[in-house]
């Protein structure tokens, strides 16, 4: 029992794996098999007919920092993930696009590859050319940087709609809330870890997520309690400097003040995700069990098949699609926990859930030949351990981050407890909300195939199962979250925050799934070799000396 929690997870750690051939003990399917899905609009994920190799055609930035990253699960199957965009990945975001746009080509001209199954990668260089992509790559050294730069902002903004979030949170706004928290903490209440943490993190909840302190750190928030101990309001200078000075300790300097404003440019995506297939009781509801919970770093992948030493691994295994796995958690002997893509594919004439429109998709390049299978992540109870993203979800998010391995273990990951959700302000407006999303899938499965569906896929009726009755809805009909349970992280463990009533839940769009299949020619894609180059070809950016050799292009 940890907390009001009461895990189903005397389950061995065995069972705490990344999805593989191993198969654990029975766990009851689910699901409702009378349920067959709305087929009035096509599917969400990627429709295609056999697994092949594919690479990403979205826009999404990418740092080569791996400070700027934050991922964080929470209750509702969601991750969030975001960049916080400097000086570096503005300036560069035009030159990279034009980079992998023109690898991609060079690829092609060469004959080492060519396109199957989907035309993504057409869309994807028509959207450069008329979105000014290359115009704006070649004025880099003729603008000012702080034009370039708003310019570069513009342009993400434009390719990547509702993801792009420039934030300006009045300093004196937020210097007002941090006063008044660090005003009802006594100095002997400032010795308490768990205290230090929520002082710290409150300064820019959701922004400054911190689960230990620097004595930099320490030092500087004992500082700024001491001044407003003192009976300093938030126009004392002194208080002012102080805060300032521990928000640029906190952040890495990454969120700077201007003009009497705090200013990023933010990049933000919520991707639905499956998590263990388990469930927990916690109050009236039943949730999906997270299988780990705490601060999980992304590690090397140093036992198991195929080629090992590497955080971004590929698995030989077809079911995942010959896209990167990110593990956080070896398990035990060969099996590891990972952020991986769908896992399973739903066959379009098998699985009982699918509805008869989707069963008979002409293909995009071959229209005489209906797609098979479709890659969706199932939002809930959905693996042996793992935390499964739409493939296109999980492209892209290997995409976002730095193209170096040894640089991706840098990143550390927030797993919340499962009845934990997220709140945070999102556009830094100063309204917290619980993050969600549009996404209204989830089925059941035994084994690797899709079995029933847990409910009908639209808004309300998949709410009513993912939610329960912790949903109400405005006369808008924006939803609201009832009882909001948040979580803080110390150390390395995520533990019960407060409890807050009435949340707004922010959905989030689903975006397309944007990856483009293709046939590798100078050698098999399922070798050394082709594993290679699959790879390094998805670490393509500014910041990186890829390997042109292992790209066949030397």
């Amino acid at each position: 029992m940890i907390g009001k929690q009461l895990y189903i997870l005397a389950l061995p750690l065995l069972l705490l794996l990344a999805g593989t051939a191993f198969s654990p003990p029975a766990v009851q399917a689910g699901g409702d098999p009378s349920i067959v899905w709305d087929g009035t609009e096509m599917p969400q994920g990627v429709l295609f007919y056999w697994y092949e190799p594919s690479f990403y055609t979205g826009f999404a930035p990418r740092t080569q920092d791996p400070s700027r990253a934050h991922i964080q699960l929470s209750r509702g199957n969601q991750l969030r993930v975001t960049l916080v965009l400097g000086p570096d990945e503005l300036d560069n975001y035009a030159d990279d696009l034009v980079l992998r746009a023109d690898t991609y080509q060079q690829l092609l001209d060469n004959k080492i590859i060519s396109l199957t199954v989907n035309k993504e990668y057409e869309r994807f260089t028509s959207s450069i050319e008329q979105s000014g992509t290359r115009k704006l790559a070649a004025s880099r050294n003729s603008l000012a940087p702080e034009i370039y730069r708003a310019k570069s902002t513009e342009l993400i903004a434009t390719l990547n709609p509702g993801r792009v979030f420039v934030i300006q949170m009045p300093l004196s706004r937020v210097l007002e809330s941090w006063q008044q928290h660090l005003a009802a903490i006594t100095e002997q209440d400032l010795t308490n870890k768990v205290v230090q943490l929520d002082a710290a993190n409150a300064l820019l909840p959701g922004r400054i997520n911190l689960y230990a302190l620097t004595p930099e750190q320490l030092e500087l928030l004992q500082a700024a309690a001491s001044i407003v101990r003192q009976g300093a309001g938030t126009d004392n200078p002194a208080f002012a400097a102080k805060a300032t000075e521990f928000l640029q300790a906190a952040t890495g300097g990454h969120y700077p003040v201007k003009d009497g404003n705090i200013e990023a440019v933010e990049f933000t995506r919520i991707y639905p995700v499956g998590t263990l297939q388990a469930m927990i009781k916690y109050k009236q509801w039943r949730l999906s069990s997270f299988g780990v919970t705490g601060i999980w770093h992304l590690i090397p992948r140093k036992i198991g098949r195929g080629q090992l030493g590497m955080v971004d691994y590929l698995s030989p295994n077809p079911g995942y699609g010959f896209i990167p796995l990110l593990q956080y958690q070896h398990a035990t002997g060969k099996f590891y926990n990972a952020f991986h893509n769908a896992g399973v594919r739903t066959q379009l004439n098998a699985a009982r859930f699918v509805p008869k429109e989707w069963k008979h998709i002409p293909g995009e390049r071959n229209p005489k030949k209906a797609y098979q299978n479709l890659w969706i992540a199932s939002r809930g109870p959905a693996s042996h351990g793992c935390t499964r993203l739409p493939s296109g979800g999980m492209t892209e998010l290997r995409h976002m981050l730095p193209s170096a391995s040894d640089l991706l273990e840098k990143i550390a990951t927030y797993r919340n407890l499962p009845q934990c959700y997220e709140l945070f302000d999102i556009d830094g407006n100063g309204t917290p909300e619980v993050m969600g999303i549009k996404y209204y899938l989830a089925f059941a499965g035994k084994g690797h195939t899709p079995t029933n569906a847990y409910a009908q896929n639209n808004r309300k009726d998949f709410y009513a199962w993912l939610y329960g009755d912790n949903v109400s809805y405005n006369p808008d009909d924006s939803a609201v979250i009832k009882d909001t349970q948040t979580c803080r992280f110390v150390g390395r463990k995520a533990k019960e925050a407060r409890s807050f009533a009435n949340q707004p839940l922010y959905e989030a769009e689903y975006y397309p799934d944007q990856i483009q299949f293709y046939k590798l020619h100078p050698t098999s894609f399922q070798t050394p070799k082709g594993f290679t180059f699959n790879r390094e070809l998805r670490r393509i950016g500014i910041g990186y000396d890829a390997d042109m050799n292992k790209l066949y292009l030397k």
